[in-house]
Order: C-alpha cells, then structure tokens, then sequence
C-alpha cells in the first residue's frame, strides 16, 4: 500500500485483511463481504474474527512494547470448532513484522528477546 500511505504509519483502530490459505495461488485477498458471499463464514462469524484479531493484536503489540520493540504487523490463522471461528495456530516470532527503533527484527533474534526478558 505504499502508494497510498507512508510505510510505517499507524492505522487508527487497526486493519484486519484476509486471504485464503492457498500457496499455489498465491494466498489471495478476500473480503469479509466475499468470504459471507462465498458461503466460506457468516457475517456474524467475519465480525467475531475480526474482532478477536484485533485483541490479539492489541494483547502481542502491548507486550513486545515492554521490551522495547514495536509490532508492525501479524499473520493469524483462524478455523471453525463446533460453528464457531477460533484461532487455530501458534502465535509465532515468524508470523509478525517486529521492528525496534528503525531496524527490523529477525525471527530468530525476536524469539531470543521474547524468551530472554
């Protein structure tokens, strides 16, 4: 999005985006409308996701602030449990853009400062 906003710029309120997990095609964008569309969710169930990601978020981002470091962005993997969207995978040092000061973070070196506090 470059084009569009500065690199770096916080988004009041956070962005949630979705793609489909799918590496031959490139995992490709879908919207809350599009997944409702597609029979993939309801919309109740898009609202519940995007919600539970933006706590997530908010829960990681406050946390790596204690050590100094700023979240830029997060990749989350949801999935259904009885009807219901839940997270599925580990939140993981290789699923988020860390950065602290103007240098970015490697995954490696993230969880080195997650586990060493």
């Amino acid at each position: 999005y470059g084009e569009y906003i500065k690199n770096g710029t916080r988004l009041e309120g956070g962005y949630v985006e979705c793609t489909f997990k799918n590496d031959e095609k490139g995992d490709p964008l879908v919207t809350g409308e599009g997944l409702v569309a597609l029979k993939v969710m309801t919309a109740e169930m898009f609202e519940s996701l995007k919600e539970q990601t933006l706590k997530i978020t908010k829960i990681v981002a406050d946390d790596l602030k204690t050590i100094g470091l700023d979240l830029w962005d997060i990749k989350f993997e949801f999935g259904y449990n009885n009807g219901e969207v839940i997270l599925i995978d580990e939140i993981a040092s290789g699923n988020m853009r860390v950065y602290k000061g103007d240098e970015i973070v490697n995954p490696v070196d993230l969880t080195k400062l997650i586990l060493n506090r």
